[in-house]
């Protein structure tokens, strides 16, 4: 038998049987239902549903829910350590008198402004109410982090302290509603 002459393929072939085609069983199921498409028209298809054209419109609302999505990932990350988490509970469970300055400081800015023009003589009594909430904001927020830090050498001795103060001046000045992430204690709880 030889591998590439063509004379003695066709004397082989003819001592061989014919080989009898198999019958592939018909798929179960819909058949087709229309012209296969063409390729150039599959391409578009397929680059339309894995990158989609987009109005300006929809491409802006896409990434303002991809930012948010990410900062928010970006976020949780963050506030999940321990000294955070445990400064959040402390924080939210406390009247903090620091919550109210943004409404009371607009209302003495206002009377300063507004009411001082028709009665001069009340800019310097506003003025130093103004200075003693500021003194007592300031006095509440030391009070605080001293309980903060006595709570945090019990509970997560081993954690650093680095940058909570901040983060608990912000919480305790954010009004208890606006607060991210939302606080899950109410005032007066003990955890």
């Amino acid at each position: 038998m030889g591998l590439f002459s063509p004379s003695k393929d066709k004397q082989s072939g003819d001592q061989q049987p014919a080989a009898t085609p198999q019958q592939v069983p018909a798929p179960t199921g819909a058949g087709k239902t229309g012209p296969t498409p063409k390729r150039k028209d599959a391409e578009a298809a397929r680059r339309e549903r894995v990158h989609p054209q987009l109005s300006p419109k929809e491409a802006k609302q896409r990434a303002r829910a991809d930012s948010a999505a990410d900062r928010r990932k970006a976020a949780i990350a963050l506030d999940s350590t321990p000294g955070k988490s445990l400064l959040r509970s402390y924080v939210d469970t406390r009247f903090n008198l620091a919550e109210w300055s943004m409404p009371i400081l607009m209302l003495l800015l206002l009377l300063v402004l507004v009411v001082s023009p028709a009665y001069p003589a009340m800019v310097a009594p506003v003025t130093y109410l103004t200075w003693a909430f500021i003194a007592m904001i300031a006095f509440d927020i030391s009070t605080m982090w001293r309980g903060f830090k006595k709570l945090a050498a019990e509970r997560i001795p081993n954690e650093p302290l680095k940058g909570l103060l901040y983060y608990g001046f912000n919480r305790s000045l954010t009004m208890r509603r606006m607060r991210l992430p939302k606080p899950v204690l109410k005032r007066g709880d003990t955890f």
